[in-house]
Parts: C-alpha cells; sequence; structure tokens
C-alpha cells in the first residue's frame, strides 16, 4: 500500500527543499511514497482533496498542533501527525526524518 505523506510549513518555502531532499531519499530506497507539502494557510484545501496517512509538521508549525487536530476531525481524516525533529529538519536530513518517521 502506498503511503501518502503531507508536509505541512508555514509558507512552504522550506517545504519544498525538505520535499525535493525526501523524495531523492524515496527513490534511492525505492519506497512506494507519494509526497506533497502544504503551508499552513492550505492544509484544509489539501485535505479536502486527499486524505493523507501522515502528517509531517515542520518544527515551526509545531505551534498549530491543536489547530491541526481540528482541521483533521472535521475532515474525518485519519491521518497520523508526525513533528519533524527540529536537528533534521534544519540539516534537511532527509534520511533521519524517513527513519524516524517509519522506524526503519
Amino acid at each position: 500500500m502506498k503511503e501518502s505523506i503531507l508536509i505541512i510549513c508555514e509558507s512552504g518555502i522550506t517545504a519544498t527543499l525538505l520535499l525535493s531532499k525526501l523524495l531523492k531519499s524515496v527513490r534511492d530506497r525505492d519506497l512506494n511514497y507519494d509526497l506533497d507539502y502544504a503551508p499552513m494557510k492550505r492544509v484544509k484545501e489539501k485535505l479536502e482533496q486527499k486524505s493523507y496517512n501522515i502528517l509531517l509538521l515542520t518544527p515551526q508549525v509545531a505551534r498549530y498542533h491543536e489547530e491541526l487536530k481540528d482541521i483533521i476531525k472535521k475532515e474525518k481524516c485519519h491521518s497520523k501527525i508526525i513533528f519533524i525533529d527540529e536537528h533534521d529538519f534544519h540539516s534537511m536530513n532527509a534520511d533521519a526524518i524517513l527513519e524516524k518517521t517509519f522506524n526503519y
């Protein structure tokens, strides 16, 4: 089964870089993951369009945890929320993020 992952960030700028690094890591590992990203202001719209297995929160949006839980509940999503480690995010360590997300 294909895992669908939505990376949620503050404005989308750093998430695009992280997304490209995660896509490379996924390809290198030959994994079947569908990756996407959204700034906080577009999360509701993204969840209306698609159901994601995992929501990866960048350190900047951790403060929106409760708001995200409310959006998920309203959209009847069953997404698992995972916070990206601040060090891994700042170093853009895609391999570590994947390992911590999926416990390889």
